[in-house]
């Protein structure tokens, strides 16, 4: 399972662990009932060091 830091959005700051099957497209829809969002990898792509490792930096889409 990947590593999602989110940027910006319902969840900004959240580290979580996404399954391989809801990253497939490029983009991450959360479509609740806690969050509601749309993120996208950052572009250049970003790595950051967290608690729970090393996850990939997705920033919400407008």
């Amino acid at each position: 399972m990947p590593l999602i830091f989110h940027w910006g959005g319902p969840r900004h700051g959240q580290v979580g662990d996404v399954r391989d099957d809801m990253v497939t497209s490029g983009v991450l829809v959360y479509d609740g009932p806690e969050w509601i969002g749309v993120y996208e990898p950052l572009d250049p792509p970003q790595i950051r060091s967290t608690p729970k490792g090393r996850a990939e930096v997705w920033v919400v889409r407008e």
